[in-house]
């Protein structure tokens, strides 16, 4: 499957997917940097490349962060200044890029460790090569046609260190700051040896040569090395730390060893096969198998592994740490619960790292980047995954201690509700989330369906008061519920609706829109994950529900919303991560073969083995887990124990259970276009006659057996899934 991984998909357009290698979880994440203006990844195929740099984020939105410890290969005189290039023969594979300056001919090849970015380069012929090393180095700008980002500052160099060490070996340290999220500073530590002794190095400082030999600190510095001519092949190690420049070092001894550039290569495929092992397809088409195991990678690019008290320098504690969570507001509405399949010790050690968070720091966050938090865009997600662990009785979680540390999220006035907690007041004492309060719908239904999950987590540890009054949170769901339009809107704090309203485009543009955030009121009044039966009876029964579905799915926007966002926001369905599961509310009216049907056509309008493949920001896995998900049939209802089944396109997976090695074995011979519906279904050798499954009906390993068929039947149109909200049509 290594062989089927293309890493060019989703690298342009709304994508921002990295062309460069990483390990699954890794802290470097090298690749290509193109001449500014850079979208988030830092790579534009139209633009020339200016640099390689070894930390990016991948998938994302919004303000520009990282790109760090820039190198530059070039020929000819030694200079701190190199002109972008143009590229001739880019390839991408596993763990693997490679291109060609046009202008020089040089050969430039990239592979990773965990900690490690390896580089090769081929020089010309009769050239003097040489490297600069830009510590100054950063993403930009955001990319044009990116609405200008509130919750982000211009990534700069505020200073840092530079020294050589060896005739091989130079060290430092990059002091950064700004990018999405936060403006809190931050250190990139580096050592880099190379294969050839240097015959000559230099340091530059804002441009111009250090007058006096030996290291520098600063802001914008820069160093430049120089090889023998007759060295044409040049191999170079950089370790990355975020502690210090002796965990860089460690991390080139530890992880490269005596490996070659090659020998690496294999070993990084090697890592990523053991991923693709856990979850084995067999049938779909050639276009089909490659977006599945490239989803894979993606799936797993963030956030960044730093170990157990290894590389998060602020505490010691004794617990595994991650870094740039980017955010779970994307990640936990799918993604997470995908990752909680395979490898349930790996999302319990996600939360354990933000519970460790929230013990220390005060406030669990939502986004968790570069040692600091970040902005609120609802909630915290990270309840949802504490719920949904519970339910799922994931092992190696403190529930008691989750509870403790969670609930001050839903119950202690925040000093900031920007970046911490709640806008408590207005939602405890009225009820809802006021019209005052900025995103006010949208927060609204964040907190009452974490409330619905706090309950979880405290029926889990046997809390009855707790449960009860989280539940009693969870039912005001439906507090801002406009019957006459069916969808949810603003109320102000007197109790009157906010007028005027309407519920199909945003009054600002699609990303500030006062009430909701990324999206319209019809967008976001899908999102009753704890109470889908409810909405179905608001709607006016399955009939009806089916009808505002079919509109949704096939209607155009009724009114242009001004501004950017309806550059690709022109249906009402698209691929945000707040709409994705919206096909598989079909289920909730008896009708999932028509969830079928819509699943089929979002496949295909927004999943393409192109550069510009997807059709919105990866955002921390969340495309990816709808690809994988949806193809394998198996789609998860975040924050609960429920998934939504539905026709596979593969006619064999195999799922591994996490470290035990229990297996979920999907059968669905025949699997393919001309026959897109299930008909009958069997859970190890049984009947099963609804389109739902709970965890534990096949956490122990199990073989859920598919007949397909060209028309759909009577299947799982009888028992919807459950609906859980406490007084509910559906228990």
């Amino acid at each position: 499957m290594i062989h089927s991984i293309d890493p060019f998909i989703g690298t342009d357009g709304a994508g921002n997917c990295l062309p460069g290698p990483y390990l699954p979880l890794g802290l470097v994440r090298l690749g290509p940097d193109t001449a500014p203006p850079q979208p988030t990844n830092g790579y534009d195929f139209r633009a020339p490349i200016a640099r390689f740099s070894h930390t990016h984020v991948a998938g994302t939105g919004g303000m520009s962060r990282y790109g760090n410890i820039g190198v530059t290969p070039f020929i000819g005189h030694p200079r701190l200044a190199v002109a972008p290039f143009d590229r001739v023969d880019e390839q991408a594979a596993c763990a693997y890029y490679a291109v060609t300056a046009a202008d020089s001919g040089i050969r430039c090849e990239l592979t990773a460790t965990a900690r490690v970015g390896l580089h090769r380069y081929t020089f010309p012929a009769g050239s003097v090569p040489h490297l600069l090393f830009n510590l100054g180095a950063v993403i930009e700008c955001p990319f044009p046609g990116y609405a200008t980002d509130p919750n982000g500052w211009p990534a700069q160099s505020v200073g840092g260190f530079v020294e050589f060490v060896s005739d091989r070996a130079l060290v430092g340290r990059a002091d950064l700051q700004g990018g999405w999220g936060h403006n809190h500073p931050y250190s990139v530590f580096f050592y880099a040896e190379a294969g050839r002794p240097f015959t000559f190095q230099r340091i530059g400082q804002a441009g111009s040569w250090q007058a006096v030999p030996g290291g520098a600190a600063g802001r914008d510095l820069s160093a430049v090395v120089g090889f023998a001519p007759e060295h044409r092949e040049i191999e170079l190690r950089v370790g990355i730390s975020y502690a210090s420049v002796a965990q860089a070092r460690a991390s080139v001894v530890r992880e490269t060893g005596s490996l070659t550039f090659d020998t690496a290569r294999r070993a990084a495929e090697a890592a990523w096969q053991s991923v693709l092992d856990r979850l084995k397809v067999e049938g779909g088409t050639p276009v089909q198998r490659t977006l599945f195991a490239t989803m894979v990678t993606r799936l797993l690019c963030l956030p960044s592994d730093l170990g157990v008290d290894d590389e998060f320098s602020s505490w010691r504690s004794g617990v595994r740490h991650f870094s740039d969570f980017y955010c779970l507001w994307d990640s936990v509405r799918n993604a997470n619960s995908l990752i909680a399949l395979f490898d349930p010790e790996l999302a319990a050690d996600f939360l354990n790292c933000l519970l460790d968070v929230g013990e220390k720091t005060g406030w669990t966050p939502d986004a968790w980047i570069a040692g600091h938090s970040a902005f609120l865009q609802g909630g915290c997600s990270a309840i949802n995954l504490a719920g949904e662990a519970a339910l799922k009785n994931l092992p190696g979680i403190d529930y008691a201690r989750a509870l403790r540390i969670l609930r001050r999220e839903a119950e202690v006035i925040s000093p900031d509700p920007y970046y911490f907690g709640r806008h408590l007041p207005a939602y405890r004492d009225l009820g809802y989330v006021s019209a005052e309060t900025p995103q006010c719908v949208s927060r609204h239904l964040e907190y009452s369906y974490q409330d619905w999950c706090l309950a979880r987590l405290a029926d889990k540890v046997g809390d009855r008061a707790a449960a009860a009054q989280f539940d009693q949170g969870a039912a005001k769901l439906w507090n801002l519920w406009q019957a006459e339009q069916k969808v949810f809107a603003p109320r102000r704090r007197d109790g009157s609706w906010h007028a005027p309203f309407t519920p199909d485009h945003s009054r600002a543009d699609w990303w500030n829109d006062p009430y909701f955030y990324e999206g319209t009121a019809r967008q976001w009044s899908w999102n009753t994950q704890a109470d889908f039966a409810g909405l179905v009876a608001r709607h006016g029964g399955p009939a009806a529900f089916i009808a505002a579905l079919d509109e949704f799915f096939s209607s155009p926007v009724k009114e242009p919303a001004p501004g950017p966002g309806e550059l690709h926001r022109r249906n009402r369905y698209d691929s945000k991560e707040t709409m994705l599961h919206v096909p598989f509310l079909y289920h909730y009216a008896g009708r999932p073969d028509r969830t079928a049907d819509a699943v089929r056509a979002a496949l295909e309008k927004f999943f393409h083995p192109t550069r510009a493949g997807l059709h919105d920001n990866e955002d921390m896995g969340c495309q990816s887990a709808f690809y994988l998900a949806s193809t394998l049939g198996l789609y998860p209802v975040f924050g609960q124990d429920l998934y939504w089944l539905t026709t596979p396109v593969f006619t064999r997976s195999e799922i591994t259970l996490g470290a035990g090695g229990k297996k979920l074995v999907i059968e669905a011979p025949g699997a393919g276009p001309d026959r897109p519906y299930i008909v009958a279904a069997k859970l190890n050798g049984q009947p099963l006659d609804r389109a739902w499954l709970r965890h534990a009906e096949f956490a122990g390993g199990a073989v859920l057996e598919l007949t397909l068929a060209a028309q759909p039947g009577s299947w799982g149109t009888q028992t919807p899934p459950p609906s859980p909200l406490p007084g509910s049509s559906i228990t």
